[in-house]
């Protein structure tokens, strides 16, 4: 875009602000040769980029042939020497150049001077420790005849299932002891009293067994009605939360419907309002023409002016128009104009002012400082006369005024009346 300077902040069709203009870019520098190289060039340079990360691959070395500076190509680099008149050397020496090996390209030969190119620093794991934790190790174990430890009574016990043990545990441990105990209190059964006495015993551990159990039973069930009381509030919650939201969206959308038809209806009514003022403006129902010398003399016309809901939106793209300054709008920018101007800019000069001279050589007093002096005094004396307050007068030491009462109104008197 090429801003025209002589309509550039214009907005008008037919007197535009830019023009277009073709730039011609070339994304190929001119320092790159077009000509083609050939296959065999192709493949050397795939195979340079190949050992850049394989130092193990094998690149056939390029031979440059021999210049042969000193032979058939010597006429190429020779050159009349520019030597001063005061040598005594004859004018056509030339110096013999030595022999050099002719130049190999080989990655291995760069990676001994600088190193390999790629280097393992360090690797990590996608594992932890944790994960190939394994269960507590439990060794061999030899029993003795005729001994059974208690140890082996727990063998049900694992990690994970039991262990490290918790309060349960250690009371079904310890019910395992009284039982235990309680089984070698039993009496033998030789005769027919120790017999029913064992089958009493045994009778009231098993009802004491059955309370238990029966105990245990109700923790579990009670257990299971907190956690089903629970659930039954969560999904209370959840419903009333769905009931809530539901609610929510059928008002937002009663909300927007209603905000739509009062829309609708305000446009209708401006729509009609339009419709009758224009009818009243032409009540005759006459067509009249357009007057163009009306319409360009009056600047809030619709030649001006024109109104969005015709359908001409004049700010539309307005941001083509901005003037993009790359001194005010970047940093860079304002440091090369702040160093452009000049020093009496950024730095300030403040001259002190010189006192006035009230007389002159001769030492007379001047009319003005004379007049000065005047003022001043007279402003003073105003201002105390202003802000001057009034004293209280001083009562008399020895005299002292008495002030006598107002005398009293005589009283009236009602006069009998005449028998």
């Amino acid at each position: 875009k090429v801003p025209i300077f002589t309509s550039m902040f214009s907005s008008l069709i037919h007197f535009p602000g830019y023009s277009l203009c073709l730039d011609s870019k070339d994304p190929v520098p001119p320092l790159i040769d077009r000509r083609w190289r050939g296959r065999a060039q192709q493949r050397l340079e795939a195979l340079q980029q190949l050992a850049l990360g394989q130092p193990s691959l094998q690149i056939p070395p390029i031979v440059y042939e021999d210049p042969e500076v000193s032979g058939r190509n010597r006429y190429k680099y020779f050159a009349r020497p520019l030597i001063p008149s005061n040598m005594l050397l004859p004018p056509n020496v030339c110096y013999a150049t030595e022999m050099i090996d002719p130049f190999i390209l080989s990655a291995t030969r760069d990676s001994k001077i600088f190193g390999p190119k790629l280097r393992t620093l360090g690797t990590q794991t996608d594992y932890r420790d944790g994960e190939a934790q394994t269960d507590p190790y439990s060794p061999e174990y030899v029993v003795p005849s005729g001994s059974v430890p208690e140890l082996l009574t727990l063998a049900i016990l694992t990690w994970g299932r039991g262990l490290p043990a918790g309060l349960a545990e250690v009371e079904m441990i310890e019910r395992a002891r009284e039982k235990r105990a309680w089984e070698a209190t039993l009496p033998a059964m030789d005769n027919a009293a120790q017999i029913a006495k064992r089958r009493k015993m045994m009778d009231d551990m098993e009802r004491k067994e059955w309370a238990f159990r029966e105990q245990e039973i109700e923790k579990l069930q009670e257990i299971r009605l907190r956690v089903l009381k629970k659930l039954l509030l969560r999904q209370q919650e959840k419903q009333s939360e769905l009931d809530a939201k539901r609610l929510d969206d059928h008002w937002q959308n009663h909300q927007k419907a209603k905000k739509e038809k009062m829309k609708k209806i305000q446009h209708d009514f401006v729509l009609m309002l339009r419709k009758l003022i224009a009818k009243r403006k032409n009540v005759m129902g006459k067509l009249e023409r357009r007057d163009i010398i009306k319409e360009y003399t009056d600047f809030a016309s619709q030649t001006y002016a024109p109104l969005s809901r015709i359908g001409y939106f004049p700010d539309n793209h307005s941001e083509r128009f901005v003037v993009k300054n790359f001194y005010l709008n970047t940093f860079a920018g304002l440091c090369e104009l702040e160093a452009a101007l000049p020093h009496s800019v950024t730095q300030a000069k403040i001259k002190a002012p010189k006192p006035k001279h009230t007389t002159t050589k001769t030492g007379f007093v001047k009319r003005a400082a004379r007049l000065e002096v005047q003022l001043a005094l007279v402003h003073q004396a105003l201002l105390e006369k202003k802000n001057k307050v009034e004293e209280p007068k001083k009562p008399l030491r020895f005299l002292k005024k008495i002030e006598k009462p107002v005398p009293r109104p005589p009283t009236p008197i009602l006069e009998k009346p005449s028998v």
